[in-house]
């Protein structure tokens, strides 16, 4: 504890007390005397050693959990809202009582091995990460923070991922044991690949049919670009034969737009007896079944809507009869050619002359 005297812009004396508990600082301007800051001070030692001290009104620096109350209370509408109570939830088992200014990279590193300790997964522990650089990444943005203590924080490993593939009797079977209202999005999944988001999202102003097909047509999308979804027979006739009489396409038994698939999900996995499978699959599957079909990729990567075709190839696994049938290819090719086939030829020769 302290109090000292800074002389301002007009020659005017101001006295400022400074405390710090449990690596919060209580710093403001006391009065106009030493005596004034010393009993300022002593007050606000009193508040907080008492549980009085309204934490808010530090506003340019409050405590992390009264932030937290403001972080979350901006995601209540979000899809990830409950998904981010939980990680907040943990991070403040750790960190709650200090304000965001006192919480440092080193508590960060600490914090990262005390959940280790407690036997969380690498990939738990960095979305906990995540979520603490995001909290102080709005902070400093709404003025509450001005530095971010993850910044410079290594994650921990995580192996990768192992991509699931749904074959097409999966599907099937996933199709046969699925809830009657679950049935659509399946269909619509397996046919054009659309994230969940944009399924569930999907309203009947978006969808166009014509006589031989039609088109769904995306404003918002993952990438923030319009994107065109052709639309087969298939979906169609699935169009056609669906109520129609809501706004949204997709509705549950309730007829109420679906905000979520899990229950259905996982009800179809359970009564088709396969392995576990997420929503995001059957767009990665659906990725590999269009290329299987002999889709090029740049087609595939247009409808599906991704940017990148990196991201793309890891999903397009060639079949041993699709690369069997890629080398036939050049052997045809070069026996049609008698100045290569022959130059082959040599080739050979030389090699057989090699090993003799």
């Amino acid at each position: 504890m302290s109090v000292h005297c800074k002389i301002r812009a007009d020659s005017s004396k101001a006295w400022f007390y400074d405390y710090m508990y449990k690596g919060r600082r209580y710093r403001a301007v006391g009065g106009t005397t030493k005596t004034e800051a010393l009993r300022a001070q002593e007050k606000i030692r009193s508040e907080v050693l008492d549980g009085e001290y309204d934490l808010k009104r530090n506003a340019k620096n409050p405590a992390i959990e009264v932030f937290a109350e403001k972080f979350l209370a901006r995601r209540k509408e979000t899809r990830s809202y409950s998904r981010y109570v939980i990680l907040v939830q943990h991070l403040l088992r750790r960190f709650k009582g200090k304000s965001l200014g006192a919480i440092t990279a080193e508590d960060v590193e600490d914090y990262k091995g005390w959940r280790k300790a407690e036997g969380v997964k690498n990939a738990t522990v960095n979305r906990e990460l995540a979520c603490l650089k995001r909290m102080y990444n709005l902070a400093i943005q709404w003025g509450d923070a001005t530095k971010n203590p993850v910044n410079g924080v290594t994650y921990l490993h995580e192996p990768p991922k192992k991509d699931r593939f749904v074959t097409r009797e999966e599907a099937a079977k996933l199709l046969a044991a699925a809830p009657e209202h679950f049935k659509p999005i399946l269909i619509t999944v397996f046919n054009t690949g659309m994230r969940l988001q944009e399924v569930l999202g999907l309203k009947w102003d978006m969808v166009k049919l014509w006589d031989t097909g039609g088109e769904i047509e995306l404003l918002y999308t993952k990438n923030g670009k319009k994107r065109y979804i052709p639309l087969n027979k298939t979906m169609r006739e699935l169009f056609l034969d669906l109520d129609g009489k809501s706004e949204s396409v997709f509705i549950g038994t309730r007829n109420e737009p679906l905000k979520s698939v899990r229950k259905p999900l996982a009800t179809a996995v359970k009564r088709a007896g396969i392995e576990q499978a997420t929503f995001h699959d059957f767009r990665h599957s659906w990725a590999s079944w269009m290329s299987e079909a002999g889709v090029d990729p740049y087609t595939i990567m247009e409808i599906g809507g991704w940017s990148d075709m990196r991201t793309l190839m890891r999903y397009l696994h060639r079949t041993r009869a699709q690369r069997q049938s890629a080398v036939e290819k050049i052997d045809g090719y070069l026996s049609k050619s008698s100045h290569l086939f022959a130059t082959s030829a040599k080739v050979v020769d030389f090699r057989e002359a090699l090993n003799t």
